[in-house]
Protein backbone atom coordinates (compact mmCIF):
# COMPACT_ATOMS: atom_id res chain seq x y z
CA UNK A 1 0.00 0.00 0.00
CA UNK A 2 1.41 3.48 -0.72
CA UNK A 3 2.52 5.98 1.93
CA UNK A 4 -0.58 8.74 2.47
CA UNK A 5 0.52 12.05 1.82
CA UNK A 6 -0.34 14.56 4.54
CA UNK A 7 -3.18 17.01 3.31
CA UNK A 8 -4.74 18.95 6.04
CA UNK A 9 -3.08 20.68 8.91
CA UNK A 10 -4.98 18.47 11.21
CA UNK A 11 -2.86 15.52 9.78
CA UNK A 12 0.17 17.11 10.06
CA UNK A 13 -0.18 17.78 13.95
CA UNK A 14 -0.63 14.01 14.43
CA UNK A 15 1.55 13.22 12.67
CA UNK A 16 4.26 15.49 13.97
CA UNK A 17 3.24 16.57 17.33
CA UNK A 18 5.58 14.48 18.94
CA UNK A 19 8.21 15.78 17.25
CA UNK A 20 7.28 19.77 17.21
CA UNK A 21 6.85 19.37 21.02
CA UNK A 22 10.53 17.97 21.90
CA UNK A 23 12.14 20.54 19.26
CA UNK A 24 10.11 23.73 21.17
CA UNK A 25 8.12 25.14 17.93
CA UNK A 26 5.22 27.01 20.08
CA UNK A 27 1.67 25.68 19.59
CA UNK A 28 0.78 28.77 17.68
CA UNK A 29 3.77 28.58 14.57
CA UNK A 30 2.30 25.03 13.97
CA UNK A 31 -0.05 25.84 11.22
CA UNK A 32 2.49 28.56 9.99
CA UNK A 33 4.89 25.63 9.82
CA UNK A 34 2.66 23.42 7.94
CA UNK A 35 1.53 26.09 5.23
CA UNK A 36 5.28 26.91 4.75
CA UNK A 37 6.24 23.48 4.14
CA UNK A 38 3.17 22.56 1.61
CA UNK A 39 4.77 25.84 -0.49
CA UNK A 40 8.27 24.65 -0.10
CA UNK A 41 8.38 28.66 1.27
CA UNK A 42 12.08 29.11 2.05
CA UNK A 43 12.12 32.77 2.90
CA UNK A 44 14.64 33.18 6.00
CA UNK A 45 17.24 35.02 3.59
CA UNK A 46 14.52 37.89 3.38
CA UNK A 47 15.12 38.67 7.49
CA UNK A 48 18.79 36.92 8.07
CA UNK A 49 21.80 36.39 6.46
CA UNK A 50 24.84 33.77 7.41
CA UNK A 51 28.62 35.99 7.54
CA UNK A 52 31.84 35.04 8.47
CA UNK A 53 33.66 36.12 11.85
CA UNK A 54 36.80 35.91 13.73
CA UNK A 55 38.72 35.70 10.42
CA UNK A 56 36.71 33.00 8.85
CA UNK A 57 37.43 31.17 12.06
CA UNK A 58 33.43 31.12 12.90
CA UNK A 59 30.23 32.01 11.28
CA UNK A 60 27.02 34.58 12.83
CA UNK A 61 24.03 34.83 11.70
CA UNK A 62 22.45 38.47 11.32
CA UNK A 63 19.38 40.01 11.23
CA UNK A 64 18.95 41.88 8.03
CA UNK A 65 14.71 42.51 9.00
CA UNK A 66 14.09 45.54 10.59
CA UNK A 67 12.66 43.81 13.69
CA UNK A 68 11.38 40.06 14.06
CA UNK A 69 8.79 39.61 17.09
CA UNK A 70 9.26 36.92 19.49
CA UNK A 71 7.65 33.73 18.63
CA UNK A 72 6.01 35.52 15.69
CA UNK A 73 7.57 33.50 12.72
CA UNK A 74 9.34 30.08 11.90
CA UNK A 75 11.64 29.34 9.23
CA UNK A 76 12.74 26.68 6.54
CA UNK A 77 16.39 25.65 6.30
CA UNK A 78 17.39 23.29 3.66
CA UNK A 79 19.71 20.28 4.77
CA UNK A 80 23.33 20.75 3.55
CA UNK A 81 23.32 17.17 4.55
CA UNK A 82 20.81 14.16 5.48
CA UNK A 83 22.08 10.72 7.42
CA UNK A 84 21.50 8.78 9.39
CA UNK A 85 24.04 8.67 12.51
CA UNK A 86 25.05 5.06 11.52
CA UNK A 87 25.96 5.86 8.18
CA UNK A 88 27.94 8.78 8.82
CA UNK A 89 31.35 7.93 9.08
CA UNK A 90 30.86 6.14 5.66
CA UNK A 91 29.58 8.77 4.00
CA UNK A 92 32.13 11.65 5.11
CA UNK A 93 34.63 8.47 3.71
CA UNK A 94 33.15 7.88 0.51
CA UNK A 95 30.94 10.48 -1.08
CA UNK A 96 33.09 13.45 -3.23
CA UNK A 97 34.09 17.10 -1.42
CA UNK A 98 31.21 15.96 1.53
CA UNK A 99 34.30 16.35 3.96
CA UNK A 100 35.57 19.37 2.65
CA UNK A 101 31.92 21.09 2.49
CA UNK A 102 31.15 20.36 5.86
CA UNK A 103 34.29 21.25 7.65
CA UNK A 104 33.65 24.85 5.38
CA UNK A 105 30.26 25.24 6.39
CA UNK A 106 31.81 24.75 10.74
CA UNK A 107 34.76 26.21 10.55
CA UNK A 108 36.69 23.24 11.17
CA UNK A 109 40.29 22.75 10.11
CA UNK A 110 40.52 18.76 8.70
CA UNK A 111 43.53 16.86 7.65
CA UNK A 112 41.87 14.47 5.14
CA UNK A 113 45.38 12.19 5.62
CA UNK A 114 44.83 11.45 9.34
CA UNK A 115 43.64 7.84 10.55
CA UNK A 116 39.85 7.86 10.68
CA UNK A 117 38.44 7.49 14.37
CA UNK A 118 36.96 4.12 14.62
CA UNK A 119 33.13 3.83 13.84
CA UNK A 120 32.06 2.65 16.96
CA UNK A 121 32.40 5.82 18.81
CA UNK A 122 29.47 6.88 16.87
CA UNK A 123 27.27 3.95 18.25
CA UNK A 124 25.72 0.78 18.21
CA UNK A 125 23.67 -1.35 19.16
CA UNK A 126 26.00 -4.87 18.93
CA UNK A 127 28.21 -6.29 20.66
CA UNK A 128 31.52 -7.50 19.58
CA UNK A 129 30.39 -10.84 18.33
CA UNK A 130 27.68 -9.57 17.01
CA UNK A 131 24.83 -10.34 19.05
CA UNK A 132 22.07 -7.59 20.35
CA UNK A 133 22.16 -6.24 23.53
CA UNK A 134 19.95 -5.19 25.74
CA UNK A 135 18.67 -1.73 25.90
CA UNK A 136 19.32 -0.45 29.29
CA UNK A 137 23.26 -2.02 28.61
CA UNK A 138 23.77 -0.11 25.65
CA UNK A 139 22.08 3.08 27.45
CA UNK A 140 24.86 2.54 30.42
CA UNK A 141 27.57 2.14 27.68
CA UNK A 142 27.16 5.52 26.28
CA UNK A 143 27.26 7.10 29.85
CA UNK A 144 30.59 5.35 30.61
CA UNK A 145 31.48 6.68 27.14
CA UNK A 146 30.48 9.82 27.41
CA UNK A 147 32.41 10.26 30.76
CA UNK A 148 35.76 8.74 29.13
CA UNK A 149 35.46 11.24 26.54
CA UNK A 150 35.47 13.97 29.51
CA UNK A 151 31.84 15.00 28.69
CA UNK A 152 29.26 15.06 31.27
CA UNK A 153 26.72 13.42 29.57
CA UNK A 154 26.67 12.35 26.30
CA UNK A 155 25.01 14.57 23.27
CA UNK A 156 23.86 12.01 20.57
CA UNK A 157 22.27 8.55 21.18
CA UNK A 158 20.97 5.74 18.60
CA UNK A 159 18.61 3.12 20.58
CA UNK A 160 17.23 1.64 17.15
CA UNK A 161 15.50 -1.61 16.50
CA UNK A 162 15.38 -3.06 19.84
CA UNK A 163 12.22 -3.68 20.52
CA UNK A 164 11.50 -1.38 22.98
CA UNK A 165 7.89 -0.11 23.93
CA UNK A 166 6.49 2.50 25.73
CA UNK A 167 6.80 0.76 29.29
CA UNK A 168 10.88 0.46 28.72
CA UNK A 169 11.73 4.25 27.12
CA UNK A 170 9.75 5.37 30.60
CA UNK A 171 12.51 2.85 32.76
CA UNK A 172 15.37 4.04 30.95
CA UNK A 173 15.18 7.49 32.30
CA UNK A 174 16.81 9.32 29.82
CA UNK A 175 16.17 13.11 30.68
CA UNK A 176 18.42 12.19 34.22
CA UNK A 177 21.00 10.34 32.34
CA UNK A 178 21.37 12.54 29.10
CA UNK A 179 20.15 15.89 30.12
CA UNK A 180 21.94 17.87 27.36
CA UNK A 181 21.03 15.13 24.89
CA UNK A 182 20.71 16.61 21.51
CA UNK A 183 20.08 14.35 19.22
CA UNK A 184 18.05 10.28 19.63
CA UNK A 185 16.87 8.26 17.32
CA UNK A 186 14.41 5.36 18.27
CA UNK A 187 14.05 4.10 15.06
CA UNK A 188 12.04 0.52 14.63
CA UNK A 189 10.87 0.11 18.10
CA UNK A 190 7.57 -0.47 19.61
CA UNK A 191 6.62 2.66 20.79
CA UNK A 192 2.68 3.20 20.59
CA UNK A 193 1.17 5.91 22.93
CA UNK A 194 1.60 9.37 21.92
CA UNK A 195 1.09 10.50 25.55
CA UNK A 196 4.05 8.23 27.08
CA UNK A 197 6.25 9.44 24.19
CA UNK A 198 5.70 12.98 23.98
CA UNK A 199 6.17 13.47 27.84
CA UNK A 200 9.71 11.49 28.03
CA UNK A 201 10.90 13.56 24.76
CA UNK A 202 9.74 16.67 26.30
CA UNK A 203 11.71 16.14 29.25
CA UNK A 204 15.25 16.49 27.05
CA UNK A 205 15.01 20.57 27.41
CA UNK A 206 17.89 20.35 24.60
CA UNK A 207 16.41 17.95 22.06
CA UNK A 208 16.93 19.62 18.99
CA UNK A 209 16.47 15.98 16.39
CA UNK A 210 14.33 12.83 16.96
CA UNK A 211 13.87 10.02 14.65
CA UNK A 212 10.88 7.60 15.42
CA UNK A 213 10.62 5.82 12.10
CA UNK A 214 8.86 2.55 11.80
CA UNK A 215 7.34 2.54 15.29
CA UNK A 216 3.62 2.22 15.78
CA UNK A 217 3.09 5.60 17.42
CA UNK A 218 3.73 7.26 13.74
CA UNK A 219 1.50 4.42 11.70
CA UNK A 220 -1.99 4.98 14.34
CA UNK A 221 -3.32 7.86 12.49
Amino acid sequence: MAARTIQTFDEFATVHGILLAASGVPSSLHRQLFQKLSAETFDGGDFFQVEPCEGGRQRRLVLTADAIEGESNVFLVDHAWTFRLSDALKQLHEVPGLTERMASLMCVDIDLNSDSERSDDIGGVSDENGTKVDVAEIVEREVCKAKEKGDATGTWLELEELDMDDDTLVSLDLSSKFPNLLALSLCGNKLKDVETVTKEVTKLKHLRALWLNNNPVLQSW
